[in-house]
């Protein structure tokens, strides 16, 4: 499943995980164009005041009708379409045949049974996080924290850590003069729920330098033995 429906606010290009996003301010009138399976990223303000009401209704409605799955994360458990459903107190759980579930039991759940991270599900639940902490587990490497895992001096050459790296030198070279700093920090901001997102911004920063902004010399230097880095 790798279709993905969120406003444009957050979308700032960078991703840590590949996907096709679809903008929900423009989806609204191609509904039948977009393909199941797919997840639709919203809040309840975005369903009531900024015109995603109609956009998953429609998807409710077509996801019913031809029994695919549709993904609806959402910062409520009973989201109203109150154009729609009118009736106080009654949501989409009433009208329509969902499952609600809870994000942190199913995240905590999934992290428990099929990730072996040293991150704690506290701390973060993007799974791209906890990958990377299970491969430097795996490897030896500091996997107890963010900023240990985006250590670059100490990551394994095969650490999913790298991509970023990459992307920036590819997409963001004309902001290298600017405060590039600040650019990572926007860039991971989306990604990650609270706290170090500077620390990892100025690890990044640094190899980065190290590197010269130059993808040969990446290359180079995420294959160079940590111990020699």
């Amino acid at each position: 499943m790798d279709t993905v429906i969120h406003a444009d606010v957050y979308d700032n290009d960078f991703k840590l995980i590949d996907y096709t996003h679809h903008s929900s301010q423009e989806i609204t009138d191609a509904v039948n164009n977009v393909e199941f399976p797919l997840v639709h990223i919203t809040t309840n303000q975005g369903i009531k005041e900024y015109g995603e009401e109609d956009l998953v209704r429609a998807l409710l409605n077509r996801a019913t009708e031809e029994s695919k799955r549709y993904i609806l994360v959402t910062d409520t458990t009973a989201p109203r379409l109150p154009t729609y459903i009118q009736k106080p107190g009654r949501s989409i759980v009433d009208d329509y045949d969902v499952a609600v579930k809870d994000y942190k039991i199913l995240s905590s759940r999934y992290l428990e049974e099929h990730v072996d991270s040293a991150l704690p599900a506290s701390k973060t639940r993007n799974l791209h996080y906890h990958r990377s902490s299970e491969y430097h587990k795996q490897h030896g490497a500091p996997a107890d924290t963010l900023e240990e895992i985006y250590d670059y001096t100490r990551a394994p050459s095969g650490s999913p850590v790298w991509e970023p790296l990459y992307y920036f030198i590819e997409h963001d070279l004309e902001n290298i003069l600017e405060d590039y700093s600040e650019r990572i920090r926007d860039a991971l901001r989306s990604w990650t729920e609270r706290g170090e997102t500077q620390n990892i911004a100025n690890q990044m920063l640094d190899a980065l330098r190290v590197c010269e902004f130059d993808r040969a010399q990446l290359k180079e230097y995420q294959q160079t033995d940590p111990d020699l880095r």
